[in-house]
């Protein structure tokens, strides 16, 4: 065994030399193109000859000495591996980045080379081209140095992450300014692979067009017609462009982060998958109501013990940040299967398939600012199709409106109800796996903790997809990949960390005044229903000789005697109680006074039926043919009224507190609003319009606008000042379309910082100057080993340029220790966040079929994705 281990280290060793020999060998390479071009353009005495002779030689120097750096890296990346099958961390990372950019200078050079002499060739184009990758081969020299850093202060661990001592600020003080321009101007994307690139450069277009209107003032055609005219230019120039990307993440803040990532939300964004995707039978959202839970307790897995009676458990309810309210999902299958929600109806016109044995309990990325199920929908249609088994999709809450822990705490009561209503998905729930990517893969590790924490059934595998699982600013050299991230640049992930682990005490004063304003508006409609039943009980006592007399001698009110404006509010008022105070019902309830309101959006209108047979009915249910809302009515809910008031734009007086003051507040409200009355040939009143009385003479009027009249003798007057503020409009609307907008810092302060095009490079580390409690639940990396030690298998995948690369590979490295079974995949050449791109990349794509195999062998089934299991594992 030992000679066998001597021998497959020494293979390993071979290897590595052979990879350093061949990435030398391409320095030397584009070393000799560079002084080949030099001896070219150094008789050139042109401005642009002069340009590239210079840029050459520089290029030169940074290859010279990127060389020696690269060398000290070389040697010691090994130690920082998963294992030497999946070769991957942040140093490789680095390396893996430099090759990239050797490798496209290289063709660069060489076409500079065998086209500088022909009359087509452009001078002027291509000396900025070289000059671009002269100046990235700087910054990545720089960061080539901060590796070394992070070498010395990991020397002694092992461990991607240095101990607490050491800080970012320590880094970037050590080291020299990276200039971060240069990774999003010409530059842009090089480290990816081929089909990424484009998107990559449209999405960076995009974002700077997006983000000229969302700063500047105006409506929304002025808006887009800004966003067409800046993309144009963005386009053009990629040098503004970079400016703008690099300015806009070290000045925005998280508002417009969740502004440009919900663009994915869009309607036409939302039907996309429809046409492109995998089709499905049954894609629908589904509504969870906060209501008390238990589930049984796991007995101890000792063979000795003898069986006990069961202990429940109470799963809490999330309240944190708001208080109790209803938690969306999507249900996601390829097949209607028996007992799946909202099939009952329809089990006499389709096939109903047999419950599935597995089913994946999915959250979605995002940063914990944005996304939903909605916009990761196009790959979990596939999956849903390939694994052929159901997938539940949480849209829990996103910061800042909704901190640490509020989406854990959703995210777990979702699974613990979903674990409770197994049939309802369509399944039995022999194997629930966990699945997420991103922001929602740490969401998912911290749902897994909780259920053994408190002893529920955990789950039966779990799989993430690069996911960060130290929310805490320690650096690492995966890290600093997002110095260069097109789709995750650094001051994005620095804010959203911050708004989800760190909300200001702005934002909890805001909720918790809003869950205030909440509660008290809950116990107004209580109040005043209250209200209501006890008058009517006096009036009917009262009533003396109106209405008419039931069996026991009660007088009942006659309706057709009473005022219009009062049997108004009566409707009005019944309607709005109802529903303010029932909302949540259980789906599974016993009970047989379970109302459905069934509401048709396309149709607009609202019908009440009682259905109980279908009480086990969701709150919630949406199609892809129709969609259509099935809302459930609950009369003992705390917190039924929070979709229905936000909806409400009328003023509700303070004192409403008798019979008299109704009918007045009623009367005045028609007074505003309906203005005037007739009567129909039926007798019947109905509301029309008021007749505006007019002063002037009708021989002298020509236009009648409002209140205002337009006479002939000064028409022309008019015509000329109209004219003139029409072509102020258009001047002003020019103006603001062709200037750079800033970004405005905060609204206390009311200061605009300087313009955006302004070249200003502030230090990376001034984002991290805040504290990140050390939560396990909130950074699973922090978990004690006693918690990890009962984690199911694992399926780890990540890719090498993710700046969340570290925290893969010190987590499998975590379970390894402990013998739990894990896996890591690294992918090459793909971004953080590319299974949002599998439908529109060949690489991407790859990715998530490999996504898919691996959840395959958690669900212990055969996917159907294919003989191709995926890209090529580990870096380099």
């Amino acid at each position: 065994m030992d000679q066998s281990a001597t021998t497959s280290d020494g293979g390993y060793e071979e290897l590595q030399q052979e990879q350093q020999q061949q990435r030398l060998m391409l320095f030397d390479s584009l070393i000799e193109l560079c002084r080949n071009n030099i001896s070219f353009f150094e008789s050139d005495e042109t401005e642009t000859g002069l340009r590239l002779h210079g840029a050459f030689v520089g290029l030169i120097d940074h290859i010279e000495m990127a060389k020696p750096l690269v060398r000290m890296v070389h040697g010691f990346m090994h130690e920082y591996d998963f294992d030497p099958s999946v070769p991957g961390n942040g140093f490789r990372s680095f390396l893996y980045v430099v090759e990239c950019c050797v490798s496209t200078a290289l063709k660069l050079t060489r076409y500079v080379m065998e086209n500088r002499s022909t009359i087509l060739f452009r001078k002027a184009v291509y000396v900025k081209e070289v000059e671009a990758y002269n100046h990235l081969m700087a910054s990545l020299c720089t960061c080539l140095q901060h590796t070394q850093t992070l070498r010395e202060w990991t020397r002694d661990s092992g461990d991607l992450f240095p101990d607490e001592s050491h800080s970012v600020e320590e880094l970037f003080a050590t080291g020299g300014i990276i200039n971060q321009y240069c990774f999003y101007g010409r530059c842009l994307g090089f480290q990816f692979c081929d089909s990424i690139k484009p998107l990559l450069k449209f999405i960076s277009i995009g974002m700077a067009g997006f983000s000229e209107g969302y700063y500047s003032e105006g409506g929304r055609l002025s808006k887009a017609t800004s966003l067409m005219y800046t993309s144009t230019k963005y386009m053009l120039d990629p040098e503004l462009r970079a400016r703008r990307i690099v300015n806009i993440s070290q000045n925005s803040n998280v508002d417009f982060c969740k502004a440009f990532w919900f663009l994915a939300e869009s309607e036409m964004m939302h039907s996309l998958p429809s046409f492109v995707g995998f089709k499905v039978k049954v894609n629908r959202v589904i509504t969870i109501p906060p209501e008390p839970i238990q589930l049984p307790r796991q007995a101890p897995t000792d063979a000795g013990s003898a069986p006990t009676e069961p202990i429940f458990v109470d799963i809490p309810i999330p309240k944190s940040h708001g208080g109790a309210a209803p938690i969306k999902a999507r249900l996601i299958s390829a097949v209607k299967r028996k007992g799946m929600i909202g099939e009952r109806s329809n089990s006499q016109r389709s096939t109903i398939h047999p419950a599935s044995r597995g089913m994946v309990f999915h959250c979605h990325g995002g940063g914990f600012v944005a996304q939903s199920s909605k916009s990761h929908e196009s790959y979990l249609r596939e999956w849903a199709v390939t694994l052929n088994v159901p997938i539940l999709s949480i849209d829990y809450s996103l910061a800042p409106e909704a901190p640490f822990p509020r989406a854990l705490e959703e995210v777990f009561y979702a699974y613990c109800w979903a674990l409770r209503n197994c049939e309802l998905l369509g399944t039995t729930g022999e194997r629930i796996i966990l699945a997420g990517d991103s922001a929602g893969a740490s969401l998912n590790l911290g749902c897994a903790m909780k259920a053994i924490e408190l002893g529920v059934r955990r789950p039966d595998g779990i799989f993430i997809a690069y996911c960060p699982v130290l929310i805490s600013f320690v650096p690492s050299p995966a890290r600093m990949l997002c110095l260069m991230d097109p789709l995750l640049p650094f001051g994005f992930m620095m804010r959203c960390l911050k708004a989800y682990a760190c909300p200001s005490r702005e934002v909890l004063e805001e909720n918790r005044k809003r869950h205030e304003q909440r509660l008290a508006i809950v116990n107004a409609g209580l109040q005043m229903r209250n209200n209501n039943v006890v008058g009517g009980s006096a009036t009917r006592v009262a009533g003396g000789g109106q209405g008419e007399q039931d069996d026991n001698g009660n007088r009942t009110p006659d309706r057709s005697d009473s005022g219009d404006d009062n049997s108004m509010w009566e409707q009005l008022n019944s309607v709005n109680t109802v529903q303010l105070q029932n909302q949540h019902l259980s789906p599974v309830s016993d009970t047989a006074s379970d109302t459905l309101a069934l509401k048709s959006q396309s149709l607009g209108n609202t019908i009440d039926i009682i259905s109980p047979d279908e009480s086990n009915t969701i709150t919630s249910l949406e199609e892809d043919s129709q969609p259509i809302t099935l809302q459930q009515v609950n009369l003992n809910t705390e917190r039924s009224n929070i979709t229905v008031v936000d909806d409400l734009d009328m003023d509700m007086p303070s004192d409403i507190s008798s019979e008299q003051n109704t009918n007045q507040y009623v009367s005045d409200f028609i007074e505003r609003y309906v203005l005037d009355t007739t009567t129909n040939a039926a007798g019947e009143i109905e509301p029309i319009l008021r007749p505006v009385s007019r002063s002037q003479s009708e021989e002298n009027i020509v236009l009648d606008i409002g209140r205002e009249a337009i006479s002939v003798q000064n028409l022309q007057e008019r015509v000329t000042s109209a004219a003139s503020n029409f072509v102020s409009k258009v001047s002003s609307t020019i103006n603001s379309l062709t200037a750079s907008k800033p970004i405005t810092i905060g609204a206390a302060q009311g200061e605009l910082q300087s313009n955006l095009d302004a070249l200003i490079a502030r230090s990376p580390s001034d984002e991290f100057i805040f504290h990140v409690p050390k939560d396990s639940h909130l950074s699973p990396y922090w978990a004690s080993d006693d918690v990890l030690s009962q984690f199911p298998p694992t399926k780890i995948l990540t890719v090498v340029l993710d700046p969340c690369l570290d925290d893969c590979v010190m987590f499998a490295k975590r379970l390894k220790s402990l013998n739990r079974s894990v896996s890591l995949d690294i992918l090459p050449g793909l971004p953080h966040g590319f299974l949002n791109f599998a439908t529109i990349s060949k690489e991407a794509h790859e990715g998530s079929k490999q996504c898919v195999q691996r959840i395959a062998e958690l669900l212990e089934i055969s996917a159907t994705a294919g003989d191709d299991t995926g890209p090529k594992q580990g870096c380099c």
